[in-house]
């Protein structure tokens, strides 16, 4: 009999010893480091062992997040590897959704500091962090919602129960995360503080909580129970970071030294260790995962004997995570509630992302939502998906932060040969149920002055459209010989164009990186030069006044990733324009003429133009540009003049300061190949050749008459080897360049900051 209860004893045993132990993983921050949890993860699921619970803080909480919602290590993978992913990191939006409609004229501005004027006190508005966080935070929703909504915003109820923890700056306190919105939680944990903008939780401000505690272990064991702990380290031991290294700085604040030690027998700590790696270098994942993946494997003798008998089996794995991701509902929007701003701004924003009355996809709410984070009156875009079991649908909560309305801009351009430029600006922004924009600049050095002055209106109807108008004040000083090295030949100017225009545009998108405008444009050109070479200080120029007026239509699709120093995208403009011009010239001494003389003309150009980077590589790119310029109209009253006024080719920084008369013509093709390798992501080379085809070249008789030489006589050149740094600061660029028309031909320069010019009266 005792025997019979002994065995019975025993059976009864069997299913509790077969239970075994609940899992509970823990995982740190650590940045990029972070990634080697996947490795754990995955040698987890490999060897059966089950993991009940995961807890996680900063990049510990994105891993744990996304495997608490069901997603497998390779789609993890998948993800961190993506273009997408860095293009959250670095706040670059992909060119897709590039909206070039909502896009600022290019300006040589290269410091914007935004000053609040509501305030009795007026506050300036400074740059919060290093990266837009749009991108991220978009993604967030994306990625979480739906599983956020499937648990019922409870964080026990998704594929695997998660917590993680941030930081509370407003109350100076550590929050856990166990219920709520997914995307946001995750958000917060991971939130570095000035590389990331914080996010608001309850009006509470939410920072990374690596600050106070990088290893919830203690939370885990409280909120979940489990009987073992599986904990992976990923954060290194704190060093001194170097002075001048600010993400190291940023990092020791982050990663605080928190208590990773596991009590023996109830757990099991991995502490990985990595090599020179730096908080936010992603371009090691593979090597990341591989060393979460060995630490794990080298231990999993020891994380059996904790465990026990229980097996997680990847089938059942398998059929839990089918089962739970088939509980998400799809993604579609019902309403947009806008928020953080007056009544008249909440109206623009909410027609500018809402054009029809219909639910809104997730791919309409992405198009739109990016088109948003391109429009220059807004400085932030937070969504938030909330989920209505009773109709299924999702109402988004768009918390919107407008730009501070007066915004200075400056721009300093310098170069080796003696070109100076600097340029002051504002832009003044108030958003109703109109956007406006008022703005206005001064340029000034040795080569050009300008003035701008300039306001727009944005509609954001159904199509949206703009309304603009601008006053352009521009003066160049051409000298009479070209840039050396260090110095430049100062011969007084023998060629300065003084020319006032106004114009006025209207303009609707075209798709999304394209737009489409039309306009009119009335302007007077007061050229003043030289016949000859050979003038001195009593000689009197010669003056031409052009007044032109013109109407055009025009194309444009801009992808382009900068607006001087561009790697990637590309830029399509096609333009006609029709005008009437009147011409009247007044000889000087070097002339061989001596009576004044008029022209009146009618013309007609039409302009097509294509940039383009093809990609052969992670870091090779081939540029392609091609530029058709035909312009019919009739010679003007003298060879300079005609010169003066012809559309000229000048592709580059080099030759934007140079007269180039050799690259001027009615009618061209010029076509260029500019191959270019990435050093990183700041730093590139690159070589730009070119060739100019005039159809018929302005030739000068031996009395300054002009006349057109024979079709397609012969073909010019341009070569450029460039070094360029693009950097938050401003570009730097070193360049060699060879231009075969010129006297001097050979280019030396480096040169710091953009050279942007105001627009022409007869330039799109």
């Amino acid at each position: 009999m005792r025997n019979k209860w002994i065995i019975l004893l025993g059976f009864g045993l069997i299913p509790c010893m077969m239970c075994g132990q609940s899992v509970g993983l823990v995982l740190s921050g650590g940045g990029a480091k972070g990634i080697a949890h996947i490795g754990v993860i995955r040698a987890l699921e490999e060897n059966g062992i089950p993991i009940d619970y995961v807890g996680g803080t900063s990049m510990g909480a994105i891993v744990g997040g996304l495997y608490a919602i069901g997603m497998t290590t390779d789609e993890m993978i998948r993800i961190f590897k993506s273009d997408q992913f860095q293009n959250w990191l670095t706040g670059k939006i992909d060119s897709r959704y590039r909206y070039y409609f909502k896009a600022d004229l290019p300006g040589p501005d290269i410091i914007s500091v935004g000053l609040n004027l509501k305030d009795s006190i007026s506050r300036t508005q400074l740059p919060m962090s290093l990266v837009p966080s749009h991108l991220m935070d978009f993604a967030f929703m994306e990625i979480f919602s739906g599983a956020s909504a499937a648990a019922d915003y409870d964080f026990d109820s998704l594929f695997v129960p998660f917590l993680c923890n941030s930081v509370d700056i407003s109350n100076n306190r550590e929050v856990i995360h166990r219920k709520g919105n997914l995307a946001q939680a995750v958000r917060a944990s991971m939130t570095i503080p000035l590389y990331f903008r914080p996010i608001l939780i309850d009006g509470n401000i939410m920072y990374d909580g690596g600050i106070y505690n990088n290893f919830p272990v203690e939370h885990v064991k409280k909120f979940f129970k489990p009987d073992v702990i599986i904990g992976s380290k990923a954060a290194d031991r704190n060093k001194p970071p170097d002075e001048f290294d600010i993400m190291a700085q940023i990092e020791n604040i982050v990663m605080k030294p928190a208590n990773y030690h596991i009590e023996e027998g109830t757990g099991i700590l991995l502490d990985m260790e990595f090599r020179n790696a730096s908080l936010l270098d992603f371009s090691r994942i593979d090597e990341y995962v591989e060393i979460g993946y060995s630490k794990t494997m080298a231990k999993m003798d020891s994380i059996r004997e904790l465990v026990g008998l229980r097996t997680a089996d990847s089938r059942s794995i398998h059929e839990r995570r089918s089962a739970f991701r088939e509980k998400w509902p799809e993604l579609k929007f019902k309403d947009v509630i806008v928020s953080g701003m007056e009544q008249g701004q909440r109206s623009y924003v909410e027609n500018s992302i809402r054009k029809t009355d219909s639910l809104i996809t997730i791919q309409q709410l992405r198009r739109e939502y990016f088109k948003l984070a391109h429009d220059q009156s807004l400085v932030y875009l937070y969504p938030l998906a909330s989920y209505d079991k009773k109709d299924s649908l999702f109402t988004l909560g768009l918390r919107v932060i407008p730009k501070a309305p007066l915004e200075a801009r400056f721009g300093l351009f310098f170069s080796t040969t003696g070109l100076a430029q600097t340029y002051f600006g504002f832009s003044y922004r108030q958003i109703s149920d109109v956007s406006t924009h008022l703005r206005g600049s001064i340029q000034f050095g040795r080569l050009y002055d300008g003035v701008n002055a300039g306001i727009r209106f944005d509609y954001p109807w159904k199509v949206p459209i703009f309304f603009q108008g601008d006053f352009n004040y521009n003066r160049f000083n051409y000298n009479s010989s070209n840039p050396n090295f260090f110095f430049e030949d100062l011969k007084p100017s023998y060629v300065i164009e003084n020319e006032f225009n106004f114009k006025f545009d209207v303009g609707i998108p075209w798709k999304v990186n394209g737009v489409i405008k039309g306009g009119l444009g009335i302007g007077n050109n007061r050229e003043v030069y030289y016949m000859s070479r050979e003038f001195t200080t009593e000689d009197t120029s010669d003056v031409s006044n052009v007044s032109l007026m013109s109407l055009y239509v025009a194309s444009e699709t801009n992808t382009l990733n900068n607006k001087q120093f561009a790697t990637s995208g590309e830029r399509k403009k096609l333009a006609i324009r029709a005008g009437y011009g009147i011409e009247s010239y007044t000889p000087g001494s070097t002339a061989d003429r001596i009576l004044d003389e008029r022209l009146n003309y009618f013309w007609f150009s039409a302009t097509m133009e294509q940039m383009d980077h093809i990609p052969l590589g992670n870091r090779f790119r081939l540029g392609y540009y091609y530029l058709m310029q035909a312009t019919f109209k009739p010679l003007q009253v003298n060879y300079l003049s005609s010169i003066i006024e012809a559309p000229v080719f000048r592709p580059n920084v080099i030759t934007k300061s140079m007269f180039m008369k050799g690259y001027r013509a009615h009618q061209f093709i010029a076509a260029g190949i500019m191959p270019l390798y990435e050093i990183n992501q700041q730093i590139h080379a690159k070589i730009e050749a070119y060739a100019f085809f005039p159809v018929q070249e302005i030739l000068s008789d031996e009395f300054n008459n002009a006349y057109l030489g024979s079709y397609f006589n012969r073909m010019k050149t341009i070569f450029n080897a460039s070094l360029n740094i693009v950097s938050r600061a401003g570009p730097l660029a070193f360049h060699i360049g060879y231009i075969t028309e010129e006297e001097k031909p050979w280019v030396f320069q480096l040169s710091f900051g953009y050279l942007l010019f105001n627009k022409r009266s007869n330039e799109e």
